[in-house]
């Protein structure tokens, strides 16, 4: 048995959170069509990872870029496109300062791949960097984790997926350490790799932030270039956000102006 402090398996996280994927990514081909003002043909994926949106998205026909701070992701999605025989422009970078080769049509960030971001700073300036990247009339998707009650206790989900002779048992969970004041909590995950009868465990720690709905209008207002559209609590149409008592997830439709 092997064990590292720091998350270093591409490979083991696309199997372990490759799940209900098809379902989001009809949603965002949805907005894409309803929403947009523009023709959606380039599409941006923030904090892309290991590209379970990304090459989904390209295998519908939409020419991709990808941007994640994690070089080993990038290069993990390099070989899978490539393997796939599919092309992106992949950058290694920061999602609040950050420059492409062309503009995109849409952009998206999933995962609540925001909540790296820990203070309004980082995030109004990370809505103008995607602002910068996109043309007049696209749209940035992306959703956000939430929380009914700040005195909710942690909450934890384990689960296990396999791939020919290889199981992932995943376990995760957020609200752990919560600061009330700055809206951060730590998440914290394990995943258990078996194969061939070798046991290899990684751990990963981080501080994450959480914003309330109406948090976000306001920041999104006072950054500028953005129109709010649409929100929801899940990933179909009829889920809009003001419908659900207790959300869990926030997913946001804004439109560059």
């Amino acid at each position: 048995m092997s064990v590292k402090s720091q998350y270093g398996a591409p490979r083991l996280y696309e199997i372990a959170f490759d799940m209900n994927r098809k379902a989001e990514v009809d949603f965002l081909v949805h907005c894409f069509r309803r929403y947009a003002h523009r023709p959606v043909r380039r599409v941006l994926d923030i904090a892309c990872g290991t590209g379970p949106h990304l090459t989904r998205l390209a295998g519908r026909g939409y020419a991709m870029a990808g941007l994640d701070l994690s070089r080993e992701n990038v290069e993990y999605l390099r070989e899978r496109l490539a393997a796939d025989g599919q092309r992106a422009e992949l950058v290694v970078g920061d999602m609040t300062d950050f420059r492409l080769a062309r503009p995109v049509d849409a952009a998206i960030c999933m995962q609540d791949s925001q909540g790296h971001l820990l203070t309004n700073a980082q995030l109004l300036a990370h809505f103008r960097a995607v602002a910068r990247a996109l043309r007049r009339g696209g749209l940035y998707v992306f959703d956000r984790y939430m929380a009914s009650s700040w005195t909710d206790p942690a909450r934890s989900w384990s689960w296990s997926r396999r791939r020919g002779r290889l199981i992932v048992r995943a376990s995760f969970s957020a609200l752990n350490e919560v600061n009330p004041v700055t809206q951060t909590f730590r998440e914290r995950m394990l995943l258990e790799a078996i194969e061939n009868g070798r046991r290899k465990v990684y751990r990963q720690t981080h501080t994450s932030r959480m914003v309330f709905p109406q948090e976000l209008r306001a920041l999104v207002e006072l950054a500028g270039g953005f129109e709010f559209v649409q929100w929801f609590f899940g990933f179909e149409p009829h889920q809009v956000l003001e419908r659900s008592k207790h959300p869990l997830l926030m997913v946001v439709v804004l439109r560059k102006r």
